[in-house]
């Protein structure tokens, strides 16, 4: 079992801190490869036990198995540096593929159905995949509607109740007008389903269910572009296990 099908089988047992360490192991995966238990505690001043603790809710006999399944799945040789290229987007659709939680899905697709009012929260290229799961899900009769402008997000959040559903789209887990609208919606009482990238942000911390992206981050001739491709395939796969659980209760074409 590789690295990340083992991390979205057990990324529901982690907490915060958990979540904090795990997102810094993936960024700084090469100086991980070479450090001992004891100096990756001293850097992020926590103890040795937290985390091997911390490796065994992953599934990993301890550190040393984590740290090999790291290397494996992660670690790139400095002789042949990684060069930034379009066609990655296809291994980070793979390591998508492999973070996706049957059993969170399974929930989220339940939170869709019972919900009267599902909102989604999307700025940016992030609004693209936002507004197309909210028409696929209008074409079935769900009352569902994207927005991407502030004053809108906070005019919908404050109208939510327990009875409806935020699905917040931010790639970074940091943007904060999205953010703003999300506390917001939670005060009021709605559930939360964020989609992230994997690792510790806040928009994570603050959702009931999580959904990760490895999103493909290009950069060539100085121009920088973070491809959605990944985004738009998790919202596309959400709406066909809805239909797949649910579809015998819609008489509406799908369009």
């Amino acid at each position: 079992m590789d690295f990340f099908t083992r991390i979205a089988e057990h990324t529901p047992q982690l907490n915060k801190n958990d979540n904090e360490l795990l997102s810094y192991c993936i960024r700084n995966h090469t100086e991980i490869a070479n450090l001992k238990v004891t100096e990756l505690a001293d850097r992020l001043f926590i103890s040795p036990a937290s985390v091997v603790r911390f490796c065994k809710k992953l599934g990993f006999s301890g550190y040393s198995d984590f740290k090999a399944s790291l290397r494996m799945d992660l670690f790139e040789p400095e002789e042949t540096p990684r060069k930034s290229h379009p066609t990655d987007f296809f291994r980070d659709i793979h390591k998508t593929i492999e973070m996706v939680s049957e059993e969170t899905v399974e929930r989220i697709v339940e939170l869709i159905h019972c919900s009267r009012r599902i909102e989604l929260y999307a700025v940016g290229s992030s609004r693209m995949p936002g507004s197309e799961l909210a028409k696929r899900l209008q074409t079935i009769g769900k009352a569902a509607f994207c927005y991407d402008d502030s004053t809108l997000m906070n005019i919908s959040a404050r109208q939510l109740t327990s009875d409806d559903l935020v699905l917040a789209l931010s790639i970074s887990g940091e943007t904060s007008l999205i953010i703003a609208a999300a506390t917001v919606a939670k005060s009021r009482g709605a559930a939360l389903v964020s989609f992230t990238n994997l690792g510790s942000n806040t928009l994570s911390g603050m959702a009931d269910e999580n959904l990760y992206v490895n999103a493909t981050n290009f950069v060539c001739s100085g121009l920088q572009v973070r491809s959605r491709v990944q985004l738009l395939m998790l919202c596309e796969y959400l709406f066909f296990r809805y239909i797949e659980t649910y579809g015998d209760e819609h008489q509406q074409s799908i369009g």
